[in-house]
């Protein structure tokens, strides 16, 4: 991983499982946690990204409210400045997962 930009995004990536840890009560998944470890932020993502539905994750972040969602990979992706390290199908995924739940997608009004 010697892309600065794909450092970034495996920071990026760490601080979505912190952040969710943080949440009241704590939401700590430690499957996404190693599976960043493992094979780093973007690798990880694209993994998420293959899935036919959304992870578990996915699902547990929506159910505590739909403003949680942007802690997910999905929302994450879809920020302008990681867009570039994804392919347009990956992209059209992850944005087709967030408007089944009617979750804006980043730099929309919410």
């Amino acid at each position: 991983m010697s892309d600065p930009l794909e450092q970034q995004f495996h920071h990026a990536m760490l601080s979505l499982y912190d952040a969710a840890a943080d949440l009241k009560p704590p939401f700590k998944s430690t499957r996404f946690l190693n599976m960043v470890r493992e094979r780093g932020g973007k690798g990880a993502a694209i993994q998420l990204l293959s899935g036919t539905k959304p992870s578990d994750g996915f699902t547990e972040l929506f159910l505590r409210g739909r403003d949680k969602l942007k802690l997910t990979v999905e929302y994450l992706v879809l920020q302008a400045e990681w867009k570039s390290l994804f392919t347009e199908d990956q992209l059209a995924i992850a944005r087709k997962r967030l408007i089944a739940v009617e979750c804006p997608l980043p730099g929309e009004a919410s």
